[in-house]
């Protein structure tokens, strides 16, 4: 039969959830495996060194700012047995990770706080989870209003267009003195009622990238079909495209027009960010039940500071664009069930689609 305290030990040794207890002076008196796991510090070092609590995990808030006190050891001083926080932690190769920890007293025979047991669970892949979340109802909420606002400004902006072409024929028409600054005027307005008109169009394909018409189809034919589309253009400006597929490429269920759009906006961008020419690689591969794309230029790559916001809406990189080009290739590919991600390369960027082949 089992002992009561082997029975703890191997309770401690398979819990999911990470235990640690500490004294009034922070020191680590216990660390189970899963403390180990969460941390990347083991038992063994922690042990042999002067580490305290906060030396082990450095836990601090969502600005970077350290905890001014630690929960756990508040309960020292504090008539309350328990506590529970949200907090950021450091590990020991310097990611951050998103823990929420309950704390609770030990109390010695004569009654004393001697130890306080913290439970510490990692929540990361939720939080991630939920800003996702949050981040896709937030679009859908963008689509169904760029819909509406789209549509709202269209008609105004085409009278608009059909006054001011109006105005430039009177203005030929009676041959007036100021005729060339008067037609800089109407040039200009011109110019940005078309760049309104482009907005708005990409608004509505913005709104409209989530609606799917499935069936089967073939990858690779649909990116040979996008780069014979894409070759006389990017020829011009001396950049090569390469397409290789390192399987057989299973057929899969997508909406060939809206993934084309997908795809077609990342290769464009590659194109116009390549001014002095260059390659883009483009390779199929597929595993784990997903099928991959990876679309690699050697351009000049993405501003570090631009890496979290270039697939936000109205945010562009490039000048006199409206922002909303990888906003849709984005919305596209969820809509799929997939997933893209971007990596900044030492020369140039890469953009890593996933799709699901079930």
């Amino acid at each position: 039969m089992i002992k009561d305290q082997n029975i703890q030990d191997i309770a401690l040794q398979y819990l999911n959830d990470g235990v640690f207890i500490f004294d009034k002076d922070r020191k680590i008196v216990l660390f189970n495996p899963a403390c180990e796991k969460i941390v990347g510090i083991t038992k063994e070092e922690i042990m042999k060194s002067d580490y305290g609590c906060h030396d082990i995990f450095s836990c601090h808030s969502s600005d970077g700012l350290d905890l001014t006190i630690c929960p756990g050891l508040h309960l020292f001083e504090e008539k309350r047995s328990r506590i529970a926080r949200e907090y950021l932690i450091k590990t020991k190769d310097g990611k951050e990770k998103w823990v929420i920890t309950n704390y609770s007293i030990i109390k010695s025979w004569n009654n004393e706080i001697e130890y306080v047991v913290g439970v510490m669970r990692d929540i990361t892949e939720e939080k991630m989870f939920n800003e996702e979340l949050v981040k896709t109802k937030t679009l859908s909420t963008l689509g169904q209003y760029s819909n509406e606002l789209a549509h709202e400004i269209k008609n105004p902006l085409n009278a608009i267009n059909i006054q001011m072409s109006l105005l430039q024929r009177e203005i030929d028409k009676h041959e007036l003195g100021s005729t060339k600054e008067l037609h800089e005027v109407v040039k200009v307005v011109k110019e940005e009622i078309e760049r309104l008109n482009k907005l708005a169009k990409d608004c509505l394909s913005f709104s409209k990238s989530g609606d799917l018409k499935r069936k089967k189809e073939d990858i690779v034919k649909i990116l040979n079909e996008l780069i014979a589309l894409i070759n006389p253009h990017a020829d011009l400006n001396g950049i090569k495209i390469y397409l290789r597929v390192l399987k057989d490429s299973p057929q899969i269920s997508v909406d060939k027009d809206k993934l084309k759009q997908a795809l077609l906006n990342i290769i464009i961008n590659a194109v116009e960010v390549m001014t002095g020419g260059g390659n883009i690689n483009i390779i199929i591969s597929h595993n784990d039940g997903y099928l991959n794309i990876s679309i690699k230029d050697t351009g000049p790559g993405i501003p570090s500071e631009q890496h979290d916001k270039i697939f936000d809406l109205f945010h562009s990189t490039k000048s006199g664009g409206t922002g909303v080009g990888l906003a849709i290739t984005k919305n596209i590919i969820q809509a799929h069930g997939g997933n893209i991600r971007f990596k900044d390369l030492n020369n140039g960027a890469e953009f890593i689609i996933e799709l699901p082949l079930a």
